[in-house]
């Protein structure tokens, strides 16, 4: 149980700061480290800072754990090294250690600032910046289901069923949050489902939403943890999303937009919809994060700017913000447009 939660509060951290850790190279880094990183953690960055009150310029080496649970800073102050340890919940900083007494004031900001820049190099090199992409020929064994097209990623997973000494071949979805998982296998003749998201409220660490023959809701957590453990994933709609999805260009989009995107998240898309009853032809610009849990559209509608901040469970969308109360109502439909449209243009 220890271990599963500390897998997915990593992964939770992660993406609810929507980072590419190890992306980087120092030729990215704004300007030369000062300081060697720290070999006790995963990444390390450069970070330009003034202290506005007294004009001091510092360039600051932040080293960084995988999960930016932790930050080691140093720097120099007027000939005084200075160096920072630094824990993060993902909204809060707590300096642990301040070396001088002087530079736990100034720590946030500047981790604040190393994170928006997102410029991370890896301790272990260029190598480690590539994601493993793992094929079919990667898994343990043949799936006997087909992974499910909605989701972003699958894998299989060999499991036996101790107590009676079943052996099953479980296809295993999940979306790219990792935060809900549709297994299908079968069992003595029966084929079996089961849909789950993670949860802190159980004790499992996951809620079993849908279980088909009400057999295997007992077994998934564990099936699901094996999953996680093994670490093979393998990609749905790869080309599609190579061709036109994360991949795509201003070129790629049905129209020009008529609002810029905001730099506030990772990808944007055009989407051209219509207000059936009143006729109304809309361009709309829709900004997401790299979850793709999270929408920022605007449009214009009769002279009026529009704008809508939506979040999306992979199910049901919640309108979060409705700039003139007009949209909300419309936005889940343009939203589904953009998905299925998939065509995504990364923020610079």
């Amino acid at each position: 149980m220890k271990k599963l939660l500390a897998i997915l509060m990593t992964l939770a951290m992660v993406l609810s700061l929507g980072v590419c850790a190890f992306a980087a190279t120092e030729a990215d880094l704004p300007t030369e480290p000062e300081f060697d990183p720290n070999p006790d953690y995963d990444m390390w960055t450069v970070v330009e800072y003034t202290i506005e009150d007294i004009q001091a310029d510092l360039v600051c080496t932040v080293s960084a754990k995988a999960d930016f649970s932790e930050f080691y800073l140093e720097c120099n102050f007027y000939g005084d090294d200075q160096m920072t340890r630094t824990t993060y919940d993902g909204s809060e900083y707590t300096v642990l250690e301040d070396a001088t007494g002087f530079m736990a004031g100034d720590t946030p900001a500047i981790l604040d600032k190393a994170q928006e820049q997102d410029l991370w190099v890896s301790m272990n090199g260029d190598d480690a910046a590539a994601e493993k992409k793992y094929t079919e020929a990667d898994l343990p064994t043949e799936p006997e289901f087909d992974p499910n097209e909605d989701y972003y990623k699958y894998t299989v997973v060999e499991y036996t069923i101790e107590d009676i000494q079943a052996d099953l071949v479980c296809t295993i979805s999940t979306n790219e949050a990792m935060d809900e998982f549709y297994l299908e296998c079968n069992f003595y003749g029966d084929d079996q489902m089961t849909r789950t998201v993670v949860s802190a409220d159980s004790e499992t660490g996951y809620e079993v939403l849908e279980d088909a023959t009400g057999f295997m809701a007992g077994d998934t957590p564990a099936i699901l943890n094996k999953a996680i453990e093994q670490d093979i994933w393998v990609l749905l709609h790869d080309d599609e999303a190579a061709e036109a999805g994360e991949g795509a260009t201003e070129a790629d989009l049905p129209t020009e937009p008529e609002f810029d995107p905001n730099p506030d998240y990772a990808y944007y898309t055009v989407v051209e919809y219509t207000i059936e009853d009143i006729q109304a032809d809309l361009v709309c610009t829709i900004s997401t994060n790299e979850a793709k849990d999270e929408f920022y559209l605007e449009c214009n509608f009769y002279g009026d700017d529009q704008m809508t901040r939506t979040t999306y469970d992979g199910s049901e969308y919640t309108v979060l913000e409705d700039a003139t109360g007009f949209m909300a109502g419309d936005t889940p439909a343009i939203l589904d447009i953009a998905l299925e449209q998939d065509i995504w243009v990364p923020i610079a």
